[in-house]
């Protein structure tokens, strides 16, 4: 939607849930030494626009939204990276069960490690504190008063509705309460029609279709 959806007019795109496994990964080294990313292709080729099918490099986009998987609860939350304010605003449908506290120590990582990534690949420089070149931490900001589940089950639903209203700035219309089993069954309704329309238009995206690997040999031969 984010990438081919005309009536959008917010500049965003996403990560998956590799992302959030890569990032905590590499956060303790990070921590410890701040050029640990260099080496970390996967990871660079996120911000890049180069790991994901339908991606935009973060460079020509104001959002990133991730849907993040929480390390120590079985929970998912939208994690939105806001690259002009240089925050992290974080949408968690689960707030009277996991406190406000758990969910910033949860995303501290992405704090520390999307600064070090987006001055890896030179769209954020480094500030300069006593004549020392500095990378700061992002801001984490924490958003109420958006619907809440009522199971222990809902968060997926919620994360991609999140995402979907964010898109078309309609977060304040969203229904509360939200009613997670009808958008399940809106969901499915609407992969069953976008797959049809592949098949009854005849049609396949090419940037949906060809491989990392192929889409690398190409940008190699384009500069050649």
């Amino acid at each position: 939607m984010a990438t081919f959806n005309k009536k959008i007019s917010k500049k965003v795109t996403t990560t998956d849930s590799f992302f959030g496994s890569m990032v905590r990964g590499i956060y303790p080294a990070v921590v410890e030494n701040s050029n640990a990313l260099a080496k970390q292709v996967s990871l660079l080729e996120y911000p890049l626009g180069e790991y994901l099918h339908c991606n935009t490099p973060w460079a020509e986009v104001d959002h990133v939204l991730m849907p993040i998987r929480m390390g120590v609860h079985a929970h998912w939350i939208l994690v939105h990276l806001d690259i002009r304010n240089r925050c992290l605003n974080v949408y968690n449908s689960c707030c009277a069960t996991i406190r406000d506290g758990e969910v910033r120590v949860d995303v501290q990582p992405f704090a520390l490690v999307i600064p070090h990534l987006m001055a890896n690949i030179d769209v954020w420089q480094p500030v300069i504190v006593n004549g020392i070149q500095r990378i700061e931490p992002l801001v984490v900001n924490l958003v109420h008063d958006i619907p809440q589940q009522s199971n222990g089950t809902d968060c997926g639903v919620f994360v991609i509705k999140y995402a979907e209203y964010f898109m078309n700035d309609m977060m304040e219309r969203m229904p509360n309460p939200f009613d997670a089993t009808s958008e399940r069954i809106y969901l499915a309704s609407q992969l069953y029609k976008h797959g049809l329309h592949k098949i009854n238009e005849g049609y396949e995206s090419d940037p949906d279709f060809l491989s990392r690997r192929e889409r690398k040999a190409r940008k190699g031969a384009n500069k050649k």
